[in-house]
């Protein structure tokens, strides 16, 4: 099965964002957060009896609230930004045996069977060739037919994982 993906920087910082923030340490962290947030604001509006925060929650509040995002989006657009590959239109093949991918600047075929995993998102298909590097497919221009037809060749390959 032959198609075309391009990833824009939107749709890049998108997906980026949603994986990291699905890790379950920085479910925690936000969750912290949000309790940080919550016990400030309940101490200075006066509605429960809460000790006085200190000058640390205020630090921590920031630190995950404002600067963590911050550093993550800099990291995606300085990653984005830096690689032709993830800029480029891609012209990719789907066979039974492997994927052939080409760019602008680069040709690419992997086996399946040299597939770390296959993860499935709602807008997107996920190909990892390790545990932090992935092939990027987005549905947003995929048929349902298309879509189907993904499904069922991703479906039958046996990755490394």
């Amino acid at each position: 099965m032959k198609l075309k993906a391009k990833v824009t920087i939107r749709q890049y910082l998108k997906i980026l964002f949603s994986l990291t923030y699905s890790k379950p340490i920085m479910i925690f962290l936000v969750c912290f957060a949000l309790l940080l947030a919550l016990w400030i604001a309940l101490y200075h509006l006066h509605i429960l009896n809460l000790p006085e925060p200190v000058i640390y929650q205020y630090i921590t509040l920031l630190l995950i609230a404002v600067i963590q995002p911050t550093v993550i989006f800099t990291t995606i657009i300085r990653n984005y930004y830096s690689s032709n590959h993830l800029r480029e239109t891609l012209d990719m093949d789907l066979a039974q045996d492997e994927i052939k991918i080409k760019g602008e600047s680069f040709y690419m075929e992997i086996l399946w069977s040299k597939i770390y995993k296959i993860v499935e998102k709602k807008n997107w298909f996920l190909i990892y060739q390790n545990n932090l590097s992935a092939i990027l497919i987005p549905k947003k221009n995929l048929s349902p037919e298309q879509i189907k037809h993904i499904q069922e060749i991703l479906g039958s390959v046996k990755t490394i994982k």
